[in-house]
């Protein structure tokens, strides 16, 4: 379990971080262009990241929105189950990667169940995931972009981040059973693991599972989809020591995308950008019910709160997943425990107000710094040094 952040030290962290990030944009102004509304340094060594995705729609904006952030390199994408069936969705993705001209990257699938249970999200939805959101998204003729990996999700996660040099993110936004059975298998990857930015939960607000008319899913009111997927995998990684960030429902459910945004979107002309605007054709039209209706993107804002430090004031919290109850009465709430030492860095009240681009320029075209400096890794570096201090002294004092 990871030990208590006070207030007066998430706020030192803060600072210091902000002090080092500083630093950088000003070395950064005098030689290049900002990128995203930058407020990390993108230098020649970006961030490198894993997302782990369950074939959501959302998820996908998220994909793309990474793909083209220079803040970060994705070095490995996994698929949960949730959304789309894992094995189904990862050859299909291995054909949009291709039609994104990315470089190859490996694909892993994960399980088809949860760790336990046998939650699942509701049918009709997964034939639209599978379906890789045709015809929203024009079928997908292209030759694969490789293989999927003969290694299952988990180990891939272990091999990605035991071979990194440098520390690496997760970004979550589907079930977290496949980061479950990586600790599992291999519990010292966390070492190695910076940050995982989790899409999830619901703290302060009602769930969402009772959207649905599913006579099991419409009585539990609390519970988020992607925790609810396997909440005992949520709770294991939620209590596994990592630095966990969460943009839950209470941030992802006040930010909403228009037919404006998917049109500033299109109008960029990128692969990713496209990819994204016909992503939110299906958003519009499906999930708000018609292109007048804004929508929110949530998994889309937990990316943007991984990239832009400044997006969200995360608040420390000792957050407990519900795993004993039935599947439509509690299972998969995220309750907030006082009087215990926080695990979770929770993102209660995200907002575009608070970084320089709008909703409509989240996939805005601009020329990428060229790496003169080194402070980008220096600011990654530093927060993960005092992140560690506080911890190493929070552990003296518990022994």
């Amino acid at each position: 379990m990871i030990p208590k952040i006070s207030t007066l030290e998430a706020v030192v962290t803060k600072v210091i971080t902000g002090l080092v990030l500083g630093t950088a944009l000003v070395v950064e102004f005098i030689h290049t262009q900002p990128v995203l509304g930058a407020d990390l340094k993108t230098s020649n060594q970006p961030i490198p990241l894993i997302v782990d995705d369950d074939g959501s729609q959302d998820g996908l904006i998220a994909l793309a929105y990474m793909l083209q952030n220079p803040k970060f390199q994705v070095k490995a994408i996994t698929i949960s189950h949730g959304m789309a069936h894992p094995q189904i969705f990862g050859e299909k993705l291995l054909k949009a990667l291709n039609r994104l001209d990315v470089p190859e990257i490996p694909v892993g699938v994960g399980s088809e169940v949860p760790l336990a249970g046998s939650n699942a999200f509701p049918e009709v939805w997964r034939a639209d995931a599978d379906g890789f959101y045709t015809p929203y998204v024009p079928s997908l003729t292209e030759i694969p972009r490789g293989i999927v990996d003969e290694r299952n999700a988990a180990q891939l996660i272990i091999d990605t981040v035991r071979q990194s040099s440098e520390p690496v993110a997760i970004l979550a936004t589907g079930s977290l059973t496949n980061i479950a059975q990586a600790l599992r298998q291999e519990p010292s990857i966390g070492n190695k693991i910076a940050a995982v930015e989790i899409m999830g939960g619901a703290v302060n607000v009602e769930g969402n599972l009772n959207f649905h008319t599913d006579p099991i899913l419409a009585q539990n009111q609390v519970a988020e989809f992607n925790i609810w997927a396997d909440p005992v995998a949520a709770q294991e990684v939620f209590s596994s020591g990592l630095p966990i960030f969460l943009t839950p429902l209470d941030a992802t459910n006040p930010i909403t995308f228009t037919a404006a945004d998917r049109d500033a979107w299109k109008a960029v002309g990128t692969p990713e950008s496209i990819l994204a605007s016909q992503l939110m054709d299906y958003s519009l039209e499906v999930v708000a019910g018609g292109v007048e209706n804004p929508v929110p993107v949530w998994d889309l804002v937990a990316a943007i709160n991984l990239s832009e430090s400044s997006f969200c004031n995360e608040v420390p919290l000792h957050l407990e997943v519900v795993t004993n109850t039935a599947p439509s009465e509690t299972q998969g709430q995220t309750v907030k425990v006082n009087g215990l030492p926080s695990n979770v860095n929770v993102c209660l009240n995200a907002s575009f107000n608070n970084i320089s681009f709008s909703t409509h320029e989240v996939f805005k075209s601009k020329t990428v710094p060229e790496p003169v400096t080194v402070f980008g890794s220096l600011a990654f570096s530093t927060l993960l040094a005092v992140r560690e201090l506080i911890r190493c002294k929070k552990q003296s004092q518990r022994t």
